[in-house]
């Protein structure tokens, strides 16, 4: 099985090269299991740069095996995450999106990590989809194709043939994933254990911060949006937004959702938790305590709320994020 890897200019070196290396490995732990020496797995590293050298994200090179001109065979392609600027990285590298546009054309499996999603929305292969990547991202994705169905907490979509993947590091999970979809499950089990790699993580709502979209053109949104903000601990209702900009509910509701990708009342929550959030990761105090700080008089509705939005308690929140080192 042919696996192309692209490497782009300026992208994130760690998903190319560790794809390859996981991959690899991957496949001596199958070959060891079935007895079987041939390898499964032909991995390549391919280039969307001028040449085989490919300068990666803070100038790192990265020599590859092919560029897009050689002659396209393979059977699954790899598009890794771009860095910084995801719309001007994709325009300078935008040979690719023709390229991956052809190997799907021609019976490749695709496959995204992280923002490399733009990738293949702007290919078109995504049209009508379902669809993630990096939880930052997601505004400026939502807003570019909106013909895209944004699934915005998954860490995989897989949609058959095209599959994408969340943040940064979710390309483990997409890598087991794969491994277990071509190599069978108990050599991704194995493969997960050698390489320490979560198997069941299955959200990004855990590691995700609020970040609003406020770059729209919208002025009594935004207003509404600040309102949101310095005064999320009061009882916010919608109707009381929608007097502060002097717009109707129903109307103030449908264009804050045209504007942010979101309701009234779910950004209010979203806020909350977000400073919630911050209480658990820096302090002690009670979580009885945060949830009255930040707006919820009922702690077993505030524990409900938050684990919608994070996927985990409080309580188990503040165990994963709390500092590392004690303090001395």
């Amino acid at each position: 099985m042919q696996v192309s890897v692209l490497v782009f200019e300026g992208c994130m070196a760690m998903p190319s090269i560790g794809a390859v290396e996981l991959l690899r490995k991957s496949d001596l732990i199958r070959a060891e299991i079935a007895g079987d020496s041939k390898p499964l797995f032909e991995v390549e590293l391919v280039a969307a740069g001028r040449g085989r050298t490919v300068k990666a994200s803070h100038g790192f090179p990265v020599r590859c095996d092919k560029t897009l001109r050689d002659p396209l065979t393979t059977d699954l392609v790899l598009v890794p995450a771009f860095d910084g600027d995801v719309l001007a990285q994709m325009e300078e590298n935008y040979a690719a999106v023709g390229w991956v546009r052809q190997a799907h054309d021609a019976g490749a499996h695709v496959a995204s990590m992280c923002t490399g999603a733009f990738l293949l929305a702007e290919a078109g292969l995504l049209d009508g989809r379902a669809a993630t990547t990096h939880w930052n991202a997601q505004n400026v994705f939502r807003r570019r194709y909106p013909q895209v169905r944004l699934v915005t907490d998954r860490l995989i979509v897989d949609e058959g043939r095209v599959c994408t993947s969340g943040g940064a590091t979710s390309f483990l999970n997409l890598l087991m994933y794969l491994v277990e979809r071509y190599c069978g499950p108990e050599t991704a089990r194995v493969a997960s254990k050698m390489f320490l790699i979560d198997l069941h993580r299955s959200s990004q709502n855990p590691y995700a911060m609020l970040s609003p979209l406020k770059d729209h053109d919208d002025q009594d949104v935004q207003r509404a949006q600040a309102v949101i903000e310095e005064r999320s601990r009061e009882p916010l209702r919608v109707t009381d937004l929608a007097r502060e900009v002097a717009i109707s509910p129903r109307h103030f509701v449908r264009r804050f959702k045209a504007a942010t990708g979101s309701a009234p009342s779910a950004y209010i929550q979203r806020v909350r938790v977000e400073a919630a959030k911050r209480a658990l990761e820096d302090g002690r105090r009670p979580i009885s305590e945060v949830a009255f700080d930040v707006g919820y008089g009922d702690v077993a509705s505030f524990r409900t709320i938050f684990r919608r939005v994070t996927g985990l308690s409080p309580t188990e929140y503040r165990r994963r994020y709390a500092p590392l080192l004690a303090p001395s």
